[in-house]
């Protein structure tokens, strides 16, 4: 949110007492906000995250950094009776707690939700965990990948008749990081009217079956089980990655108006005839699929190709037709600046 002027939650003060990627992502879209967001961290070591590269960038982990901007910075020890005072202190004039230790550990420190918010029933109490405060596995704890493996989200990723792969980012930390983020703001809103704060408990099971929705859905409907389908997707289509001379392009055809469009742009009009006489049984046998594939390689215009300097995005943008370039093109530089506890 760089350039952001309007700060909501300006005067909010934050403890972010968790680590790896998940609770910071929620601090740092609550500092992103304009909330004042105290990272609390063990004085020998420091968040794990810190060590996980390479790349690292002035010695820390560029994956710590990136969920860690806008925040100050303070090292204390929660096993050591004055450290844990220290930050039950601020705790007394803080607005949001956020923690991420194993479970059990935070009521054996002393610092549970009961423990905590008795010091100061104001406070919006967050915690993020594995599996959630209840259940047979609330003791358990775990990570990203774990929790694309257990909630399905591996089995539904990858290439047909391969095995699942796991997705390319930390798509669960950062997704319960922001319902963490959506569960705060709403705490905050309701103590504007109540006076108090609450508990928000959020947990990476729960995001990653939430990412499976529709999947859920339609196996509840007929009884389909998903599979990895590539880049294509099958309730839409075109929905996928399609070959051209001088690369990719990752192409969406929401509705039946964008399909006419693609059919222009890759010069095929006679395709929309021929889709909708026999849709459903092309659909249904997958040859739908392959014959764009193979019509994409013999028959893009000329203006694709690795001849010519124009740009097929541009094109396909300019017939109302949205596609991307598969391949990851280079980003900018910048600085990041380190501050300490004023």
């Amino acid at each position: 949110m760089h350039g952001v002027t309007h700060r909501p939650l300006r005067g909010t003060r934050v403890l972010d007492v968790t680590t790896s990627i998940a609770g910071p992502y929620c601090a740092q879209i609550l500092a992103a906000l304009g909330a004042d967001v105290v990272k609390v961290e063990r004085p020998d070591t420091g968040d794990d995250g810190r060590a996980w590269g390479p790349p690292f960038w002035d010695g820390d982990g560029t994956m710590f950094l990136s969920a860690n901007a806008g925040k100050r910075s303070l090292a204390l020890s929660l096993r050591d009776p004055r450290g844990r005072d220290a930050l039950l202190r601020l705790c007394g004039r803080a607005d949001v707690f956020l923690q991420s230790l194993r479970p059990g550990l935070a009521d054996e420190l002393g610092l549970g939700a009961d423990a905590v918010r008795a010091r100061n029933p104001r406070l919006v109490y967050c915690s993020v965990g594995a599996y959630g405060r209840t259940g047979p596995l609330a003791r358990e704890a775990g990570y990203d990948a774990l929790m694309q493996a257990a909630g399905g989200l591996i089995s539904v990723t990858g290439e047909p008749g391969r095995p699942g792969v796991r997705v390319g980012t930390s798509t669960i930390d950062q997704g319960t990081g922001t319902w963490a983020a959506l569960g705060v703001l709403a705490a905050l809103l309701e103590r504007a009217h109540t006076g108090e704060g609450c508990v928000v408990d959020v947990s990476l099971y729960e995001t990653a079956i939430g990412y499976l929705g529709y999947h859920l859905a339609g196996y509840l409907a007929d009884g389909t089980i998903p599979a990895g389908e590539g880049t294509r997707f099958p309730m839409v289509a075109p929905y996928e990655v399609l070959p051209t001379r001088d690369g990719e392009l990752m192409v969406a055809g929401g509705n039946d108006r964008i399909f006419r469009a693609i059919c222009d742009v890759v010069g095929v009009p006679e395709l929309v005839a021929e889709i909708r006489r026999h849709r459903a049984v092309l659909e249904s046998s997958g040859a739908f699929a392959a014959r764009r594939r193979e019509r994409a390689r013999q028959e893009l215009p000329g203006g694709w190709d690795d001849d010519s300097d124009r740009d097929p995005c541009q094109d396909s943008h300019g017939s109302g037709l949205q596609a991307a370039v598969a391949l990851g093109r280079g980003v900018g530089r910048a600085a990041h600046v380190q501050r300490g506890l004023e």
